[in-house]
């Protein structure tokens, strides 16, 4: 069996490879614009669409890239001047994924997801047409340790199959709400991550909800501009949490590299809002005729199409958010006990990580940092079990070496409960790890 797997994949690999190689902001607008054609829409809105939403991605990896790339030294700091060592060393989500790719079976995952989703929706379990193929990296990655865990090729391939699944199903679950939030109709989150923190935020809120005075705080856009006068407004709250993040990063002797951070994270919190309403212009071309298209073909449901949750990043909430957590987040990698991950290469991508909290929170900030640090913590723990196992895949399939000094490498993005689940189900059938 593991035979025939390792030649289909063989087969598909190429394909499989081109399809990841052209980047979320070429293959997404690829597959909206053939999706708005399929169901009716114009030649000249289908184009359109299809190139907004990939100029819309393009600017939002831009105004992201340049929020990592300035956050990153002072978060970098922040980890050398704690002059500790773990031995599972965080080298970022975009490291994570290629080496998820890169087994046999991150190979077929694509072909698998795409399957799942069809026949999902074949037999009406799921509303969701998930085009997030770029984020099947979650799936490859499930499948990956999975199949390593168990020593069995076809058990990773199921695995990744049951975190396609459940992802489609939790973005169901909750696509009415993000879209209200966000102003964004028709669309579901079916991002491998983004799901997993969804019933972590839902325990988290039916807790604060019973705290006496805890669950009254509501630090939200509305009160923030309120009652936290010019510091309510997004650029000077920006501005100061940049501030502050680069003081206790070390840049206090470098005052432009300090100021640059805080006028940067001044810009995100303005700047990202006004992209992701690009993408709304965008989709309303898709929505229109899948309205009408499934209101003929599907009288009984209505189909959503799924997304990255880049496209929720944008809200001031989360981007404030995903900075307070940068100096929590390592503190927690460092003082919780049995804990063996530095956080590092993702510290800077903390906005993933919280980007479904504004939505499930009522874009509560402090219940959005308290999230996220709950989540985290999930996240350290899940990480710590997974071990060796990214390091495996790196170096047994992936032909990469280690950083120097380092035991093992993880990803604080593939710290995911639902893997970790189907993880330890594939270690009862004994493997390497």
């Amino acid at each position: 069996m593991n035979e025939f797997f390792q030649n289909l994949a063989d087969v598909i690999a190429p394909v499989s490879n081109f399809l990841t190689s052209l980047g979320i902001a070429v293959l997404i607008p690829i597959i909206i614009f053939i999706i708005a054609k399929a169901l009716g829409q114009t030649w000249r809105k289908s184009i359109v669409a299809a190139l907004t939403f990939g100029v819309a991605m393009i600017g939002l990896n831009l105004f992201i890239g340049l929020l990592i790339g300035t956050v990153a030294p002072a978060a970098n700091n922040m980890v050398e001047a704690t002059g500790v060592r773990k031995d599972i060393l965080d080298v970022g989500w975009p490291a994570a994924a290629g080496i998820a790719f890169s087994t046999t079976a991150g190979a077929l995952i694509i072909v698998v997801s795409l399957l799942v989703n069809f026949i999902m929706l074949l037999f009406k379990a799921t509303r969701t047409i998930n085009v997030d193929i770029w984020n099947f990296w979650n799936h490859a990655f499930t499948a990956s340790v999975v199949a390593i865990a168990s020593g069995n090729l076809a058990l990773g391939l199921l695995a990744g199959a049951i975190h396609a699944a459940a992802c489609l199903l939790i973005a169901d679950w909750k696509a009415k709400e993000v879209q209200e939030f966000y102003g964004i109709p028709g669309i579901s989150i079916p991002h491998g991550w983004a799901v997993t923190s969804v019933p972590i935020i839902i325990a988290v809120n039916w807790v604060l909800d019973r705290i006496p005075v805890i669950k009254d705080i509501k630090w939200d856009e509305g009160t923030i501009r309120e009652k936290w006068g010019v510091f309510g407004n997004p650029i000077v709250l920006g501005a100061v949490l940049g501030l502050a993040l680069g003081i206790f990063g070390g840049l206090l002797s470098d005052i432009p590299a300090l100021f640059t951070l805080a006028v940067t994270v001044a810009a995100v919190m303005v700047l990202i809002p006004k992209v992701t309403a690009m993408f709304m212009e965008s989709l309303t071309a898709v929505s229109e005729v899948a309205r009408t298209f499934f209101a003929r073909k599907f009288k009984d449901r209505e189909l959503y199409i799924g997304l990255d949750s880049a496209i929720l990043i944008g809200h001031p909430v989360t981007v404030a958010a995903a900075v307070v957590l940068i100096p929590i987040v390592l503190l927690l990698s460092i003082i919780l006990p049995g804990n063996r991950v530095l956080a590092l290469g993702d510290l800077a991508a903390l906005v993933y990580f919280v980007s479904m909290v504004p939505s499930l929170s009522k874009g509560n900030l402090f219940r959005s940092i308290i999230c996220g640090m709950v989540i985290m913590t999930v996240v350290f723990y899940v990480l710590t079990s997974f071990g060796s196992s990214l390091t495996i895949m790196a170096t047994d399939y992936a032909g990469l070496s280690l950083p120097e000094g380092t035991t093992d490498i993880t990803a604080l993005s593939s710290g995911n409960w639902i893997t970790w689940i189907l993880f330890q189900i594939g270690r009862l059938f004994g493997g390497s790890i």
